[in-house]
């Protein structure tokens, strides 16, 4: 007897749909116990919630800008004038990480944004070397 007469006399098909059904099974344990695995490991170390290792709190950058700062970006020249009063100290040519650290500092919203709007409107102009200046406003 051979090929599938042989799988059939000894009862192969079972023997193949049990052996299908023991790997999915491990496969389908295995993938539950992995997605759940970070509860155990913060259970280990003595998290009283096992959320708050894995959920940083969220404190949004706007919550304490005040309201007129937001309304200055809608006006880019408006918002390039109250830009080069606030780099008055730095001098004539700066870097862009200058702007950008004094835009932080006086927690302005989107410095990125408001730094490359700027640029494209033609209110921050390259003077070389990384340098840039305030064209006239």
């Amino acid at each position: 007897m051979q090929g599938i007469a042989a799988i059939t006399a000894n009862n192969g098909w079972a023997m193949a749909v049990a052996g299908i059904c023991i790997v999915m099974s491990g496969l389908a344990i295995l993938a539950v116990f992995i997605s759940q695995l970070h509860k155990f490991v913060a259970l280990l170390e003595g998290k009283d919630k096992y959320h708050a290792a894995f959920q940083p709190e969220f404190k949004s950058p706007h919550a304490d800008q005040p309201t007129a700062a937001v309304e200055l970006l809608n006006d880019l020249p408006a918002a390039a004038a109250f830009c080069r009063s606030l780099t008055m100290g730095i001098g004539e040519s700066f870097p862009l990480i200058a702007l950008y650290r004094i835009f932080q500092k006086e927690n302005l919203p989107h410095p990125h944004i408001t730094i490359t709007a700027l640029r494209y409107a033609g209110f921050l102009a390259p003077v070389g070397d990384g340098q840039f200046s305030w064209k006239n406003i």
